[in-house]
């Protein structure tokens, strides 16, 4: 199975966005997101499934390494994803522990 994955944010999602502020990135990655469900639709036919991931707060140097997993973590869980993704996954949005996130 072909699968096209673009890494965002679960900050793109208006429905969890309870916080306000961040602007710019929130609309680049919903952006991204709108992209990646267009893809999703027009792929399909093909056999190509398109799937959003939100790393997770991740401990790196733009979190100032505060954050609730290790990369190592993150790509574990990513990688688990998409080791399991089948067609029926095609335009869903994955935390890296594996929950559906809202649009």
């Amino acid at each position: 199975m072909t699968i096209v994955a673009h890494v965002t944010s679960q900050m793109s999602s208006i429905e969890r966005n309870k916080s306000g502020g961040y602007y710019a990135y929130r609309s680049s990655k919903t952006a991204l997101n709108s992209l990646s469900m267009s893809l999703s639709v027009d792929l399909k036919p093909r056999g190509i499934t398109c799937i959003l991931l939100h790393p997770g707060y991740v401990k790196t140097d733009m979190t100032g390494h505060h954050g609730d997993i290790t990369t190592a973590e993150s790509v574990a869980g990513l990688t688990s994803i998409l080791d399991n993704a089948t067609p029926d996954d095609n335009g869903r949005f994955y935390h890296t522990d594996g929950s559906i996130i809202p649009w």
